[in-house]
C-alpha cells in the first residue's frame, strides 16, 4: 500500500515591518515644511517673480559674459561691458522709436472714436441686411475699447517698468558673480559619485533658461519688425505703435502671436468692411514663417517641450501672477522638465527595482562639440 504524500506544511507570509512612530513624525514635520515653504514662497510671490526674471536675464547673456572673460576681461568688467551694449542697443532704439511712438499714439487715442463708429456702423449695417438683432455693435466697441486702453497703457506704466528692469539688472550682475560658488556649494552636498551628474544638470538647466530668453529675444526683435512694416504697407494707423504692440506679445508662448495681431485687425474696418480679413490673413503668414522658421531653429531646440506642458505652464503662470507669470512659465517648466527627466525620473526607476536603468539613466554622456556657426564653417571653407 502506498500512502498519499502529506502535503507540505503552510507557510505563513513574512509579517510587513511595522512603521515607526519616528518616520510617521519626519514624515509630517516634511510635508509641514514644504507646505510653509509654499505659502512663504506665495506670500512675496513678487520679489520670487522678479528674482526669476533676473535669473533668465543673466543666464541669458553669459555666453556674451564667458566670451570677454576668454578675451581676458575680469568678469565684473565683462558684465558691464555686456550692461553698456544691451543699454547702447536700447538709447539708441528710444531715440529713433520714441517721437513717432509718441506721435503715432496721439493720433490713434485723437482718432479712436472715429473708428470705434465706423466698425460699429458696419456691423451695424449688415444686421439690418440680414434681418438679425445682436449685441455685437456694442461688444466689438467694448472689445475696441479695451485694446484702446491696452496699447496706451504701455506708456503709463513706464516708471514701474524702469525700476523693476533695474533691479533686474542689479540682480542679474549679483547672480553672475555669486552663481558659481553657489554651484560649487550645491555639488558639494552631493555624494562624490554623482557630483558629475549634479554638474551636468545644473549647466542642463542654465542652458535651456538662458537658450529660451535669446530666442524669445530674437522673435521678439523679428516679429515687431515684421508687424509694423506689414501694418505700415497696409497703410493702417500707427505701425510704429503696433509693430511694438506685436513685439511685446510675442514674449507670451502661444497665444501672444493672435494677442498682437488683434488691434490690427480690429484697425482694419477704418479702411473697409472686408480689409479685416486682409490684415489676418497677412498676420497669419508672418505667424507661419515664424512657426517654420524661427521658433524650430531658436525655441524648440533649445526649450525641448512638449506643446500640452506648454500650456499648462501658462495657464499656471497666469493664475498665479498673470502677464509676468506667464512669461516666466516655460523657463520654469524647462528647468523643472531638466530636474525631472535626469533626477527624479532616475530614482523612481531604481526604486522600481530597475537599477541598471538608473545607473544608465544618472550616468553623464560625454556632450558632443559644439560645430562652430554657418558663417565661420564657410570662412574656413573659402580659405581652404
Amino acid at each position: 500500500m502506498s500512502s498519499a504524500a502529506a502535503p507540505p506544511p503552510a507557510t505563513e507570509p513574512p509579517a510587513r515591518p511595522a512603521v515607526r512612530v519616528r518616520t510617521l513624525v519626519i514624515a509630517a514635520l516634511t510635508t509641514l515644511a514644504v507646505v510653509g515653504l509654499v505659502f512663504l514662497l506665495y506670500a512675496v510671490l513678487d520679489i520670487v517673480l522678479v528674482f526669476l526674471i533676473a535669473i533668465v536675464v543673466a543666464e541669458g547673456i553669459r555666453p556674451l559674459v564667458r566670451r570677454l572673460e576668454g578675451w581676458r576681461f575680469p568678469k565684473s568688467v565683462a558684465i558691464l561691458a555686456v550692461y553698456a551694449l544691451i543699454l547702447g542697443v536700447l538709447a539708441v532704439l528710444v531715440i529713433l522709436l520714441v517721437q513717432p511712438l509718441v506721435t503715432q499714439a496721439q493720433q490713434l487715442a485723437d482718432n479712436f472714436p472715429h473708428y470705434q463708429k465706423d466698425a460699429e456702423k458696419f456691423v451695424t449695417d449688415i444686421e439690418h441686411r440680414l434681418h438679425i438683432s445682436s449685441d455685437l455693435s456694442n461688444q466689438i466697441g467694448n472689445a475696441l475699447n479695451t485694446a484702446k486702453e491696452v496699447i496706451l497703457a504701455v506708456g503709463t506704466t513706464t516708471a514701474t517698468v524702469l525700476v523693476r528692469f533695474v533691479i533686474v539688472l542689479v540682480l542679474a550682475f549679483l547672480w553672475l558673480t555669486t552663481s558659481d560658488r553657489l554651484k560649487a556649494f550645491i555639488i558639494d552636498l552631493v555624494p562624490v559619485r554623482r557630483q558629475e551628474l549634479a554638474e551636468d544638470v545644473i549647466r542642463d538647466m542654465g542652458t535651456r533658461v538662458g537658450g529660451y530668453m535669446r530666442g524669445v529675444v530674437i522673435n521678439m526683435v523679428v516679429i515687431g519688425v515684421l508687424s509694423g512694416s506689414a501694418v505700415a504697407l497696409l497703410r493702417l494707423p500707427s505701425p510704429v505703435l503696433l509693430g511694438i504692440f506685436a513685439g511685446i506679445t510675442e514674449a507670451i508662448p502661444i497665444f501672444g502671436p493672435f494677442i498682437g495681431a488683434a488691434p490690427a485687425v480690429g484697425l482694419g474696418f477704418t479702411v473697409s468692411p472686408l480689409y479685416p480679413l486682409l490684415v489676418a490673413l497677412v498676420f497669419l503668414v508672418i505667424q507661419q514663417v515664424e512657426s517654420n522658421t524661427l521658433v524650430p531653429l531658436v525655441m524648440n531646440r533649445v526649450v525641448a517641450l512638449p506643446p500640452l506642458t506648454v500650456v499648462l505652464a501658462l495657464l499656471v503662470g497666469g493664475t498665479l501672477e498673470g502677464v509676468a507669470g506667464a512669461l516666466l512659465a516655460v523657463p520654469v517648466a524647462a528647468a523643472l522638465q531638466v530636474l525631472v527627466l535626469r533626477v527624479l525620473l532616475p530614482m523612481v526607476h531604481a526604486m522600481q527595482g530597475r537599477s541598471e536603468q538608473a545607473e544608465a539613466e544618472l550616468t553623464v554622456q560625454p556632450r558632443a562639440p559644439t560645430p562652430p556657426p554657418w558663417w565661420r564653417r564657410r570662412f574656413a571653407s573659402r580659405r581652404t
